[in-house]
């Protein structure tokens, strides 16, 4: 009787740990390392967490680079659009002694509209109902504009969105020829 053929080895089972599998190519004949593939490189990004720029949990702020902070060619140009209302006042003031009354109304809007961006910020965080955007447009139309661009660089909220962002500078805009118009229509009112 002849001697049985030596079984081959049962092949292991196949783990979804990349690791764990069997070395292929070139290299695992050599005995060398083989390269990481894409896919472990993924997965190793996702267990740090690093999900990339400007996703949720990645630690890096996305958007336009400003940092903790800091304030990018965007947020400045936002910041310009104060500096205009408050050149646009004065100017009303010397032409059409406008009173003191405006500056407040815009001063106290501002704050409430920072507070309902900082609460809609903390509730998109914590995934609990959120505030509509048509409310954070009301807002900056009813004269809390200021406090809306102060919050949307300090909180990084709603600064990214294009629709949003187109829809609150045409508010933006409707609110200054608005303040323009009746400072010059009523004024000393």
């Amino acid at each position: 009787m002849a001697p049985a053929a030596p079984r081959k080895p049962a092949k292991p089972k196949r783990s979804g740990d990349p690791a764990q599998q069997p070395e292929r190519g070139p290299s695992a004949a050599k005995g060398g390392k083989r390269a990481p593939r894409i896919i472990d490189l993924a997965k190793g990004v996702q267990r740090r967490g690093n999900a990339g720029p400007g996703r949720a949990g990645s630690g890096r702020r996305g958007g336009n680079g400003a940092g903790n902070g800091g304030v990018s060619g965007a947020g400045a140009a936002s910041y310009l659009a104060i500096g205009a209302l408050a050149v646009l006042y004065l100017v009303a003031i010397l032409l059409w002694r406008i009173p003191a009354w405006p500056a407040l109304l815009y001063a106290g809007a501002s704050v409430v509209c920072f507070m309902f961006y900082a609460i809609d910020k903390s509730a998109a965080k914590a995934g609990r109902w959120r505030t509509p955007e048509s409310t954070l447009l009301l807002l900056g139309l009813c004269c809390g504009w200021p406090g809306a661009i102060v919050a949307q660089q300090w909180l990084r909220h709603k600064s990214s969105k294009t629709s949003f962002q187109l829809a609150f500078w045409a508010t933006v805009t409707v609110n200054l020829a608005a303040f323009s118009w009746l400072a010059q229509r009523f004024p000393g009112a």
